[in-house]
């Protein structure tokens, strides 16, 4: 049979934050640094295999030199397929708040485009962050709905602005706008000084080989939450393994339901869902697609197939491709140099990603229990909860590497 087959090649695209300055009294109008936002990160200058189609923009700011203020953020709705607001707690790396593309209230006489079809690209929407005891009522034109919190043991506070797929460099908007705001009075004052986050600085992965690499079937898990500046909007099955220059790691699932316009956005299975390939060596993500890149039937299987980009029998492969149906290549280059000019070698981790997976959807990854990073495959005590194709079913990928010769016996 003649399947739908396409192949998806390696790709890597190719910090600092800048400070405000400003009059700090009422009632000069504060002044406002479009550039707070600093440094746009994606996969190609930020680690923990961030998704190659989004981006994103950090703001911190030092609680303790800053008594008494909070943030008034106000901007267009991006043109992207999501967006969120993160708030951590910068100094442990926790999230503490944050908000989702649906749940962002717009400004009065404005509409939210995540949730109504629209064919105006200016909505606008104003959210605040602000200390737990507040009182709102001093602030101009909230919407408790729009509100964050940090409590009083909160020394330093982060916001993560993330996109996915958003138009251009920031969503086809200019980045929201950050001011302070006088908790005591309500008045908006120049935003606090940027100080750099501990979500932008990352640290190399675990290169150890562990014995585990070696397994011919490798199940996907659930990734814990992790209190490491987490994606709280988003679950994510992984698997780790080592891909030699002569295997083939093939894996198949039925992808989780898509919403087709925004008014379906609500009540959807997932928002969006990804494959991304990451080095184990770096965390850095070099290889990924995302669901409407590919061509399939809703409910039926997809096959994705990872091969080194220097696998002698390589055309082969890509020929055995096409007899399988709905069926993608991923060529990993073990040899292609990161940013620091090294390989970044053939210990890969797979991720599956599920942007805010519905929980009472019986198939939701959300429902299986996670396992710890390190050396997971030795952390399985409850198969059943725990290895995507026991939990989810044909929802459920599970992979097996076959040596190029076993698989092209079979498939071509």
């Amino acid at each position: 049979m003649q399947g739908i087959f396409k192949y998806l090649i390696l790709s890597v695209l190719a910090l600092s934050l800048i400070s405000c300055d400003g009059e700090e009294n009422n009632p000069t109008p504060p002044s406002v640094d479009k550039n707070i936002w600093g440094t746009t990160y994606s996969h190609a200058n930020l680690g923990a295999y961030p998704d190659i189609y989004s981006k994103y923009w950090v703001y911190a700011f030092d609680v303790t030199k800053n008594p008494g203020i909070g943030l008034r953020i106000a901007g267009v709705y991006p043109q992207a397929r999501f967006f969120s607001f993160s708030i951590y707690n910068d100094l442990k790396g926790e999230v503490i708040d944050g908000l989702d593309d649906v749940n962002v209230s717009p400004d009065d006489g404005y509409i939210n485009p995540y949730n109504t079809t629209t064919g105006s690209t200016d909505n606008r929407f104003t959210i605040y962050l602000v200390k737990e005891g507040t009182d709102l009522s001093l602030l101009p034109d909230v919407k408790e709905e729009n509100v964050c919190y940090f409590n009083e043991d909160v020394e330093c506070v982060s916001v993560c602005l993330r996109q996915y797929l958003g138009e251009g460099e920031f969503g086809g908007v200019e980045l929201p706008v950050i001011e302070g705001v006088d908790l005591n009075t309500g008045d908006i004052v120049d935003a606090p000084e940027a100080v750099t986050s501990k979500a932008t600085i990352m640290k190399d992965g675990n290169f150890v080989a562990l014995e585990s690499d070696q397994l011919t079937e490798v199940p996907f898990l659930l990734s814990p939450r992790g209190d490491y500046f987490p994606n709280n909007s988003t679950d994510y099955l992984y698997c780790r393994t080592q891909l030699t220059t002569d295997q083939v790691l093939t894996f198949s699932f039925i992808p989780a339901p898509i919403p087709t316009c925004v008014e379906e956005y609500q009540s959807a299975k997932a928002r969006y869902w990804s494959i991304c390939i990451g080095s184990v060596m770096n965390t850095y993500s070099y290889c990924s697609f995302y669901d409407r890149m590919l061509e399939y039937e809703d409910g039926q299987k997809i096959t994705v197939a990872v091969v080194s980009a220097n696998n002698a029998k390589l055309k082969d492969v890509k020929e055995a491709m096409q007899n399988i149906p709905y069926s993608y290549l991923m060529e990993w280059d073990e040899k292609h140099l990161d940013n620091q000019g090294r390989e970044i070698n053939n210990i890969i981790t797979v991720l599956y990603r599920n942007i805010l997976p519905d929980k009472t959807w019986p198939y939701s990854m959300s429902n299986m229990t996670p396992t710890p990073y390190g050396d997971p495959y030795n952390s399985i005590t409850d198969p059943d909860k725990q290895m995507a194709h026991k939990a989810l079913g044909d929802y459920g990928p599970l992979g097996t590497k076959y040596t190029t010769d076993e698989f092209l016996q079979i498939y071509k």
